[in-house]
């Protein structure tokens, strides 16, 4: 982390918020798993270090089986500290799991029911996350994927959008251009929809991206980043790519 990250620094204090608020969840040795599929082996596996020190490798089948298969939400939320703070740094890499279906387990696991505490310090960690993207590009996290990953969880995405001010700094204006040229389209005669498999089963906060790209606004955004910080030929090129991939969206 750069000296005088205010956003990283801002994330580090989410994720000490999460492991504060969940602390209060404790990790049975051993507890419920479908018998065909968890082993004796994959607990021990799971319980092999403190949870601070666990790794990818303890945690990639119980990441993707939590709650479906494997313990309830209460041993979901003691893991899920260790899970996001993970993926806020690594973005799953070494394919240790989908962090789309990660962050999916908060919707399984009905997290707008669990106490304000334990909601507002996960909206926390969402909103630290998204900012601390925005701010640096590249980010171990691509834009494209830690927008559809809160979307899973989240059905109002307004908030995050509002605060992706494309003009505001050269790494959020990057990060458009990458995800205007990362993120599939569906272009119909209704309008454009966002085609990515992990948005199929969100239609609401899909809808809402949608819209705020089809916004004139965004032209005018990206237009203004491309004055300021077009005078790099790379930077140039990738933010006026981005501004003919907006014009083609109706």
């Amino acid at each position: 982390m750069a000296e005088n990250d205010a956003s990283g620094e801002r994330l580090k204090a989410a994720i000490e918020d999460l492991y504060r608020t969940f602390s209060r969840y404790p990790a049975d040795d051993h507890f419920a798993g479908c018998p065909h599929c968890i082993t004796d082996a994959d607990h021990a596996l799971l319980h092999s270090q403190p949870l601070r020190e666990l790794q990818p490798r303890e945690l990639s089948k119980y990441a993707f089986k939590a709650m479906s298969t494997w313990g309830s939400d209460d041993d979901f939320r003691h893991f899920l500290p260790r899970i996001f703070e993970l993926l806020a740094f690594d973005d799953g890499a070494g394919d240790w799991t989908d962090p789309e279906i990660a962050f999916g387990k908060l919707s399984y696991g009905d997290w707008r029911a669990w106490p304000d505490e334990e909601q507002k310090s996960i909206t926390g960690f969402f909103h630290a996350l998204w900012s601390n993207v925005l701010d640096h590009f590249p980010h171990a996290f691509d834009v494209d994927s830690c927008l559809c990953c809160i979307g899973q969880a989240v059905d109002d995405v307004s908030d995050y959008l509002g605060a992706w001010d494309i003009a505001k700094s050269l790494p959020a204006a990057r990060h458009f251009a990458s995800f205007m040229e990362d993120e599939p389209f569906d272009r119909s005669s209704e309008g454009t929809s966002l085609a990515g498999v992990w948005w199929q089963d969100r239609q609401k906060p899909a809808e809402q991206v949608a819209q705020w790209l089809r916004d004139p606004a965004r032209r005018a955004e990206v237009q203004q980043a491309l004055d300021v910080f077009g005078k790099n030929p790379e930077d140039a090129k990738v933010l006026s790519n981005a501004l003919d991939q907006l014009g083609a969206l109706n």
